[in-house]
């Protein structure tokens, strides 16, 4: 059993959250060994609060007086913040994670008060990952919005190709920059036409579409092409 850092109050052995350490049932403090904490903080975070520690100065927990080489508090006092395992004191205080805390770089323990242990959990639990807000969504790929926006092609009274000015039912006819072609006038890259899809670039979420329509159109147009001939 070994006696608080800052009340010297014998603490009691806890596990909580998977770490073991002595706990003060008086003043809610707190004594990590090093191998107990690198599991919340991390090896190396806390191998470099041990080396920030050496030669800095401790602090008096009742007035907050700096405190170099002696025991006890001489504005206070109090005693000094003190090792529960080699008695060593003052222990220097330096900051972990934006928290203030206690370490004996010769045991290897850092102590924390009740108000930076709270501090020191919340700081080392994992951030959520923040949920995108609904404005990330603007852009985003939406089927039926994309329907509702594509443009009308300008057909005219009499629909016919833009390129060869042959008269056509717009079943049979290929769309470029909203403008309608024939078969054969029909520029590399043009959709056929539809109810639905008549913008110039057909996006690649309907592309297998566009190009099971194309073969389909293409089919119907070679047979009223035929149709016309042998009329």
């Amino acid at each position: 059993m070994q006696a608080c850092p800052f009340c010297q109050t014998t603490m009691r052995d806890t596990y909580s959250r998977g770490l073991v350490r002595d706990e003060c049932g008086a003043c809610g403090a707190a004594w990590f060994e090093e191998e107990m904490l690198a599991r919340v903080v991390g090896g190396p975070t806390l191998a470099a609060v041990f080396e920030a520690a050496k030669g800095k100065p401790g602090r008096c927990k009742g007035c907050e007086a700096s405190l170099q080489y002696v025991p006890g508090c001489p504005s206070c006092g109090r005693q000094a913040p003190t090792c529960p395992t080699c008695g060593n004191a003052p222990l220097p205080e330096v900051e972990l994670r934006d928290v203030a805390v206690d370490v004996c770089t010769k045991c290897r323990g850092v102590a924390l008060d009740a108000e930076e242990l709270a501090r020191l959990q919340k700081a080392a639990e994992p951030k959520p990952e923040p949920r995108p807000a609904a404005a990330d969504f603007e852009h985003e790929y939406d089927p039926r919005k994309s329907l509702s926006l594509l443009p009308k092609v300008r057909i005219g009274d009499e629909p016919a190709c833009v390129t060869c000015g042959r008269r056509m039912d717009v079943r049979y006819g290929f769309v470029w920059e909203e403008r309608l072609y024939c078969g054969s006038c029909a520029p590399e890259g043009s959709a056929p036409y539809t109810d639905e899809l008549t913008k110039a670039r057909p996006s690649e979420a309907y592309g297998r579409r566009a190009r099971h329509l194309n073969n389909s159109a293409a089919e119907s147009a070679v047979v009223w092409f035929l149709s016309k001939i042998f009329k």
